[in-house]
This record gives structure tokens, C-alpha cells and sequence, in this order.
């Protein structure tokens, strides 16, 4: 009798994961410039708007342009600092378990870097949509993933 070698199955989710992984950095690139625009616009239009404003006794938000425009420097920078060596590049090569070891640990509890980086990259990002390519594949690497997550 030959003893055949064990064949692990793949993960249902693997072909998901890492293709929305390997791309985060990039939508979060896109995500960035978009914002970056759009930042500069609005500065743009405050301040062409704000001597009609200040007439009309109304006092703007200016700041709506600022903020788009910190998000996305915040964001860019992340996208090519964090993302795309840390998450991106792991998800490509389907190593789980170097993003399993990626952790934050606090106390006795072991927190996953790629949720709370997807967390980051969402809040930062325009209409929070640059978030979601590392929030889904780390949510279901978390909670759906090959192996169960460790948490303390």
C-alpha cells in the first residue's frame, strides 16, 4: 500500500481574498487623487464663494476642502507605506499566515494590523470606499479564513 500524500483543499475564499488584497493599495491610490481633486475644488470654490457667504450672513464649513485634502495625503501615504508591502503583497503570494502573525498585541488580546490599517484607510478615504478592499479580505480572513483567528 502507497501512502499518498495529504492535499490541503484551498480556501473557498482564497481566489477572493487575494485578488482584492493584491489591488488595495491601488484603489486606495485612486481613492487618494480623487480626494486630492476634489479637495482642491472645493478650496477653490470656498474661497471664490466665501466674500457671497460672509454677504449673505451664512459662515461655511471652510474646512470641507482642507480635510479632503489631509485625507488624501494621509491616504497616499498610507496606500504606498503600509498597504501595498504589508497587506498587498501578502495577499498576492496568499501568505495567511504572515498576515495572521500581523497583530497589535494589547494586553492579553492579539488585534489583526489589517483591521485596524482598514479601519484607517477607511476613515481617511473619499466617501469611505478605499477602505473596503482591505476591510472585506481581512474580515473574512478573520472570521471565514483557512484557519481560525487567534485573538489573545
Amino acid at each position: 500500500m502507497s501512502a499518498e500524500p495529504q492535499v490541503k483543499p484551498e480556501w473557498q475564499y482564497a481566489s477572493l481574498v487575494s485578488g482584492l488584497g493584491k489591488w488595495a493599495w491601488i484603489f486606495g491610490l485612486i481613492n487618494g487623487i480623487i480626494e486630492l481633486i476634489w479637495g482642491i475644488y472645493l478650496i477653490i470654490v470656498e474661497i471664490n464663494l466665501a466674500a457671497l457667504w460672509a454677504y449673505l450672513g451664512y459662515i461655511p464649513a471652510f474646512f470641507s476642502g482642507a480635510w479632503a485634502i489631509i485625507g488624501a495625503i494621509i491616504l497616499i501615504f498610507i496606500s504606498f507605506a503600509i498597504i501595498k508591502p504589508k497587506f498587498s503583497k501578502k495577499c498576492a503570494e496568499q501568505d495567511w499566515e504572515s498576515l495572521y502573525g500581523w497583530t497589535l498585541p494589547l494586553g492579553g488580546t492579539k488585534i489583526p494590523w489589517m483591521l485596524i490599517w482598514g479601519i484607517i484607510f477607511t476613515i481617511f478615504s473619499w466617501y469611505y470606499w478605499g477602505g473596503l478592499f482591505v476591510l472585506l479580505p481581512a474580515i473574512l480572513l478573520i472570521f471565514m479564513g483557512p484557519r481560525t483567528y487567534n485573538w489573545s
